[in-house]
C-alpha cells in the first residue's frame, strides 16, 4: 500500500497527518508533496497528484484543503481516503480568497465540489475547529464514516490513535 498525504492550505508536506502517519507505516510508502494551491488550479492539481498514485495500491489522506483533493482523487479512483478536518467546500472558505487565490479557482472548486457520500471516506472532524466551525454535518453527509474527535483544526489529539482506527477500518474496504 502507498499513501498520498495532502496538507491544508498553506500547510508543510511533513504536517501532522504526515508525522502520525510515519508512526503507523514506513515512511517511504508515503508520498507527501509540497502543495501550492495558489499557484495552480485543481484542474492542473488532479492530474498531478494522479501522476505520482498506483490507482490499485494509493490510500489518499488529506487534511483541510488537502481532503477536498483526498476526497476527489478517491472518488477518481475508487480508493478509500481519509480526512482530517476536511474543507469540503473551498469555494466558500474567504480565508483563501482574501490570500490572493484567483477568482477561476473557486470556479472550479465550486463545480468539482462533492454532491453525494463518498463510500470510501473516513472523516476525522475536530469539535474546537474554528477555521471550518460546524462542519460535522458536513462529515456526516459525504463520508461513509464520520468521527469527532477533540481538537481544533490543526490540533486533533491524540491524531495517531485516530488514524490507527481509521486504517483498520479502510483496510476492509
Amino acid at each position: 500500500m502507498k499513501i498520498l498525504n495532502l496538507h491544508g492550505f498553506l500547510g508543510a508536506a511533513d504536517n501532522r497527518n504526515y508525522k502520525a502517519l510515519c508512526g503507523i507505516v514506513p515512511a517511504e510508502t508515503i508520498i507527501s508533496p509540497k502543495m501550492l494551491y495558489q499557484d495552480r488550479s485543481p484542474e492542473e492539481l488532479l492530474p498531478w497528484l494522479s501522476g505520482m498514485i498506483v490507482p490499485e495500491e494509493t490510500l489518499f489522506v488529506g487534511q483541510s484543503l488537502g481532503c477536498w483533493y483526498a476526497d476527489r482523487l478517491s472518488r477518481i479512483y475508487s480508493r478509500p481516503c481519509i480526512l482530517t478536518n476536511p474543507c469540503y467546500f473551498p469555494a466558500e472558505l474567504e480565508l483563501i480568497y482574501g490570500l490572493g487565490m484567483p477568482e477561476e479557482y473557486r470556479r472550479q472548486y465550486r463545480e468539482l465540489s462533492p454532491k453525494e457520500k463518498n463510500p470510501l471516506a473516513y472523516t476525522i472532524c475536530g469539535d474546537e475547529d474554528t477555521l471550518i466551525p460546524g462542519n460535522m454535518p458536513n462529515c456526516e453527509r459525504l463520508s461513509a464514516v464520520a468521527v469527532s474527535a477533540h481538537g481544533g483544526h490543526s490540533s486533533i489529539e491524540p491524531l495517531g490513535d485516530y488514524l490507527e482506527a481509521a486504517f483498520a477500518v479502510v483496510r476492509e474496504w
